[in-house]
């Protein structure tokens, strides 16, 4: 079934660190959602404080797959919305749609 592009029929990924699923999950106290939108991941984030910077790396880390690279995006100011003010936001970025990292071998 999808909705507004986005897919809600559970979605698995496996990789050497764990399973990773779309859905809703409440975790440490926040409410996660899982999401892919238009092919790309997303993880919303809500609790009743700040997130911080070792939160929500282990938020990504505990619920998006490894293989790929997530931000949390700041649009022009005139672009911006903030519903709830403790809700955090990493999507999925494109392949290719910005400088990969360069492993050296």
């Amino acid at each position: 079934m999808r909705a507004g592009g986005c897919d809600l029929e559970p979605t698995c990924i496996e990789d050497e660190y764990g399973c990773y699923s779309t859905g809703f999950f409440c975790w440490k106290g926040k409410d996660i959602a899982i999401t892919i939108d238009a092919g790309l991941w997303h993880l919303s984030a809500a609790c009743n404080h700040t997130l911080g910077y070792y939160e929500l790396k282990e938020i990504r880390y505990t619920f998006l797959p490894n293989a790929m690279f997530v931000a949390q995006v700041f649009p022009p100011r005139e672009d911006f919305v903030n519903v709830h003010e403790n809700c955090f936001h990493l999507w999925q970025l494109a392949p290719g749609g910005y400088a990969e990292y360069q492993k050296e071998d």
